[in-house]
């Protein structure tokens, strides 16, 4: 059966709710590091659960934070993200969702390329691992995200980062 994305002039990627959980998730479980504000977990965690219930949130929630602990560990630079709610997302997002959709789709050379970008060569096998757990989880309970090509990483990687985003 083909997928139906969605269409027309408001449509975009983050409404499809594999990418919207991946995205507005790392973004929340960042925060909640960056601030020190436990609300930062909770509004990932009501995010998953509205969408997911509560049995799949827990094993999603469990994996998109061991995900994002390599992440954060194996980075040699600060992760850039936009606020929970833009509907654009930062080159560091895009990385981050394509090393997912690497996993899903079977694709070693994306998910490596788009793990390099975001995190460099320290720590990217801990990344990676912790990339193919959580994309695995999430391909399980039915949260399959859209492929992102090689060229497609290789692409982003070359735009040049934004210093600030306001």
């Amino acid at each position: 059966m083909a997928e139906r994305l969605p269409v027309g002039a408001n449509a975009g990627y983050l409404d499809r709710v594999p990418e919207r959980l991946v995205v507005e998730g790392f973004r929340r479980w960042m925060a909640g590091y960056d601030t020190g504000d436990i609300q930062c977990w909770e509004l990932a965690w009501n995010l998953y659960a509205k969408a997911l219930g509560p049995k799949e949130a827990r094993m999603a929630i469990s994996e998109l934070s061991c995900w994002v602990r390599a992440i954060r560990s194996a980075g040699n630079r600060s992760v850039c993200l936009f606020p929970y709610g833009c509907k654009r997302l930062c080159r560091d997002e895009c990385m981050a969702v394509s090393m997912l959709a690497g996993v899903q789709h079977g694709d070693e050379h994306a998910l490596k390329a788009a793990a390099f970008e975001l995190v460099g060569e320290a720590g990217i096998l801990e990344t990676i691992e912790a990339a193919r757990t959580f994309g695995s989880v999430l391909d399980s309970i039915g949260q399959h995200l859209l492929a992102v090509p090689r060229p497609v990483i290789d692409d982003i990687a070359q735009r040049p980062p934004r210093e600030q985003f306001h």
